[in-house]
């Protein structure tokens, strides 16, 4: 680690392609501490310790468990099931807590209506990596190297707890960025949650029309374009819900872009269309560059 200490034990809550990856990394990395698992599907938590990610095939409580990290990989609406469920393995009382969620406004109301004490050792993370494709099955031990992690500290988490939680995304390859709740919560449903539902409404109004020849003649292009439309719905219902302040403010900005071009092209101006596109190519080309 880089400036604190590993943690002991590990405990993923959630072993789809996040947690699986979290722990296929940490297998990978031959990490010093122990790892164990937390699914409410028992056949994945069997699976995942048949592939040796995990030390346990079965949990019922944590008692005795020290110096644990526990990761929340779960939908954002199933988080509040989630940690009551960790609650009642009785983790330690030094147990620090942090999730993997897209969404952190609402994660932080339901710590505060938790114990004083958790709130304080939950510090908010989001590995800014994923995939299309869901599942333990689909996850890989390299999701997280040369990506960023967002860290959203809030009022009362101790630094030491911060620290120890970004060394540990940094232990998986990632690099540390720090946003509030608030700021990731508005950053986010424009550059990720927006491309979802522009993606999802495209491939509506195009089934609509083209039914099976949808893909037919696209050339590629659109099955790349969409592709992630492709994603868990489970998990972007809940995000298009616990976020949906944010995401309703960025379709109506996305609208008024839409329509500025969609008038161009009515009123066939050239001119103003090419400036257009062109300025939005040098906008996007230079912005990519400095990345």
């Amino acid at each position: 680690m880089n400036n604190s200490e590993g943690f002991k034990n590990v405990l993923i809550v959630g072993l789809g392609l996040i947690g699986g990856s979290i722990a296929k990394r940490l297998k990978e990395i031959s990490y010093p501490g122990d790892v164990y698992g937390f699914d409410r599907d028992l056949e994945i938590l069997q699976s995942a310790y048949s592939d040796s990610l995990i030390k346990n095939d079965s949990i019922n409580s944590l008692e005795g468990l020290e110096d644990i990290l526990i990761l929340f990989c779960t939908p954002v609406l199933s988080f509040n099931e989630a940690l009551e469920s960790v609650i009642s393995l009785q983790p330690s009382e030094k147990a620090v807590f942090t999730d993997t969620l897209s969404t952190k406004t609402q994660i932080l109301e339901l710590l505060i209506s938790e114990s004083e004490s958790i709130k304080n050792r939950f510090v908010l993370s989001h590995p800014i990596a994923g995939s299309e494709r869901s599942g333990l099955e689909n996850s890989k031990e390299s999701l997280f190297v040369d990506r960023i992690t967002v860290i959203s500290p809030h009022e009362t988490n101790e630094n030491h707890h911060i620290d120890r939680v970004s060394d540990f995304w940094r232990e998986l390859g990632s690099s540390i960025k720090i946003l509030s709740c608030k700021e990731h919560d508005s950053i986010f449903a424009k550059t990720s949650h927006l491309p979802h539902v522009i993606s999802y409404a495209l491939m509506q109004s195009l089934f609509g029309k083209l039914h099976e020849k949808t893909f037919e003649f696209s050339g590629g292009s659109l099955e790349d374009y969409t592709r992630i439309a492709s994603s868990d719905p489970i998990m972007w219902k809940d995000i298009f819900i616990s976020n949906n302040e944010n995401i309703l403010k960025s379709i109506e900005d996305f609208e008024l872009s839409l329509k500025e071009l969609k008038d161009l092209i009515k009123q066939q101006d050239e001119e103003a269309i090419l400036k257009f596109l062109q300025d939005t190519k040098t906008l996007r080309d230079n912005s990519l560059e400095n990345y």
